[in-house]
């Protein structure tokens, strides 16, 4: 039984809801790494140049993609229109992972317009979720932070990490971190950006 239903029967069979919640966390519940990739310049592009266009340099994109995760072994991937989301049981394959897939997309200099090229936004969290099942993945805090990070917050060549995965990183005294604060729905966090 997937998540969801999971929780709609036992939310129906009367289960309170101190129990919902443990039982929830105890049967599906998992420590992993969301990495939420985002392509950067879709619109303005899709607007000068059109959705084909478009499309033609995002599966550019998204051999490069395939590539790093079949280096880097997810537990699963998956694509979303001009998003990926991937998922590490540890933060540090979730960040190299991050870093090559930046690296590839820069080299490959695929076009978009003028002098434009395709471009990367990456959004790390790590924590526990919750396991939704085989469609929609994970549910929880990191994985909110990991998406406002990689879609909203991040710009070209940007690599950003919840506080969570920053302070789980192994090596981060090899790279260079800024901190920065944000807020999704009116709730302040801590984010660490790459560079």
């Amino acid at each position: 039984m997937d998540l969801i239903s999971y929780l709609l029967d036992n939310s129906e069979r009367g289960l309170d809801e101190n129990t919902l919640k443990t039982n929830a966390w105890d049967h599906f519940g998992v420590e992993v790494a969301a990495l939420v990739i985002d392509s950067v310049g879709f619109t303005r592009t899709t607007q000068a140049k059109g959705i084909v266009y478009f499309l033609t340099q995002l599966a550019k994109s998204r051999k490069i993609t395939n590539q790093v995760m079949d280096k880097y072994k997810p537990i699963s991937y998956t694509f979303h229109a001009d998003n990926c989301y991937a998922f590490f049981r540890d933060v540090n394959l979730a960040f190299n992972a991050a870093i090559e897939l930046q690296k590839m997309t820069q080299k490959a200099s695929i076009p978009l317009i003028g002098d434009e090229y395709f471009g990367l936004s990456i959004g790390i969290g790590f924590g526990r979720l919750l396991k939704a099942g085989s469609h929609e993945h994970y549910f929880g805090d990191e994985m909110n932070i990991a998406s406002k990070l990689g879609e909203d917050t991040g710009s070209r060549d940007d690599i950003l990490l919840s506080d969570n995965a920053y302070n789980s990183l192994a090596k981060k005294k090899n790279f260079l971190f800024k901190m920065h604060t944000s807020s999704i729905s009116g709730v302040e966090f801590k984010y660490h950006q790459l560079g």
